[in-house]
């Protein structure tokens, strides 16, 4: 078969995913193409970085600029690209799996896409294709909103454009073409499908739930002792790990980690440890933007971004835990990739970690924004012995979130799908 995944960048969360994808697919010996607007290290051909048009990057620019919080992803439905600059991939291929419209398909351009009779799927890694234009539902101040469970009225994204209720607008532009064309939608995990079910534009339409697969090359078997040495860290260190692709993003729960650590060393103090004596260890990897942090008795190092699948296969073998305080993201993603490398994991109860951290098993979950239990997760991870990778429960998880795993689910799919199209 041949399929076409279209996405907006390689090197963000949701691209990174879709090269590996990408690759899976051609490796279980099927076509496969990636179109995007961001081509950055990838040496392979399949990867097509699309030109855009001047003039709409303008147009867009000038949206963006009159959008209340300039920042954050809202996507208004227009496009950077023509729709030719895509029309020869489009034509060739069978099966196409669409991540993200974000700047690269208008409204008219996914309807001239459903319109070529090929099948078509939805795989979105956040809210988009589920409310009136943004990516999450968290303003700055962390705050969620819930308009997107009836009509996004009056987006507090927008600022004058609330004027003509564009978000309003956009959100019945979407459920108008989606219940037309009712394509299948394969959402990431339960938290998603949550979300999916309850916006009136998905409602109607069949959602289903496909794992994402972890990347390979970031899950290689390495000794704890062996990984810090090459990345020369201290054999007793204590160390926490913590990455995002923008550290700062409200709901990625940056902000809160430094209010869980002080907590942290509070117990340890409640408990009679000495801080200072353990060598505890921070380290932060992404876009740190406008994050900080400062507690005395915890060293803080930050990498900035890692492109290297080498080197986050190290950090996650080299670390003793993996902290997510995300308190309404999607995934994030990057859990399953330390799950994958034996890494335990705490996390709040929400997004990906609620179908795959087990308490006491791999790590533990608390209660979103519950930081006294998030705390206490981290201490029994670092000072009990109560964890048990080896568990049974834990290595099925592992297959499950394996890439070959997802690749071989769609390609099932699109195999019926295609038998059922062929017979009508």
């Amino acid at each position: 078969m041949k399929f076409l995944l279209i996405s907006y960048s390689e090197v963000d969360g949701v691209g990174q995913h879709v090269i590996s994808l990408n690759s899976s697919l051609k490796k279980l010996g099927h076509q496969s193409k990636v179109v995007l607007l961001h081509k950055f290290k990838s040496q392979d051909k399949d990867v097509i970085k699309i030109n855009r048009s001047f003039i709409l990057r303008f147009i867009f620019f000038i949206l963006e600029f009159l959008k209340k919080d300039f920042s954050s992803l809202f996507s208004f439905g227009n496009s950077t690209i023509n729709y030719n600059s895509i029309k020869k991939y489009i034509d060739e291929s069978e099966i196409i799996i669409i991540y993200s419209a974000h700047k690269i398909l208008s409204f008219s351009m996914i309807e001239k896409i459903f319109d070529t009779n090929k099948i078509v799927y939805l795989r979105p890694l956040d809210m988009e294709f589920a409310s009136g234009g943004c990516h999450v539902n968290f303003l700055k101040n962390g705050n969620e909103c819930r308009k997107f469970e009836s009509n996004c009225n009056s987006c507090p994204q927008l600022n004058f454009l609330n004027f003509f209720n564009y978000s309003k607008i956009i959100f019945n532009k979407k459920k108008k073409i989606l219940e037309k064309y009712k394509p299948k939608i394969f959402v990431e995990n339960t938290f998603t499908k949550k979300i999916y079910n309850a916006s009136p534009i998905t409602q109607k339409i069949k959602t289903e739930t496909i794992f994402l697969g972890v990347n390979k090359k970031r899950t290689n078997f390495l000794e704890k002792n062996n990984a810090r040495k090459i990345l020369e860290i201290n054999q007793d260190d204590k160390v926490l790990l913590f990455g995002t692709f923008n550290m700062d993003a409200p709901h990625k729960g940056g902000r809160l980690i430094e209010d869980i650590l002080k907590i942290f060393i509070t117990n340890l103090k409640l408990k009679g440890i000495q801080a200072e004596s353990q060598k505890l260890k921070l380290i932060t990897f992404g876009r740190k933007n406008t994050f900080s942090f400062s507690i005395p008795e915890i060293e803080w190092t930050h990498l900035n971004e890692i492109h290297s699948d080498t080197k986050l296969n190290l950090l996650y073998r080299a670390a003793d835990v993996f902290i997510s305080p995300s308190t309404g993201c999607n995934g994030p993603h990057i859990i399953l990739e330390a799950l994958a490398n034996d890494l335990p994991v705490v996390a709040f109860d929400q997004g990906v970690a609620q179908d795959s951290v087990i308490d006491a098993v791999n790590g533990y979950l608390a209660p979103c924004f519950d930081k006294q239990i998030f705390s206490n997760g981290v201490f029994k991870t670092l000072f009990s012995k109560e964890l048990v990778i080896d568990n049974p429960q834990n290595k099925k998880l592992k297959l499950l979130f394996d890439s070959t795993n997802e690749a071989k689910i769609l390609i099932q799919n699109a195999l019926s799908d295609l038998k059922s199209k062929e017979k009508n």
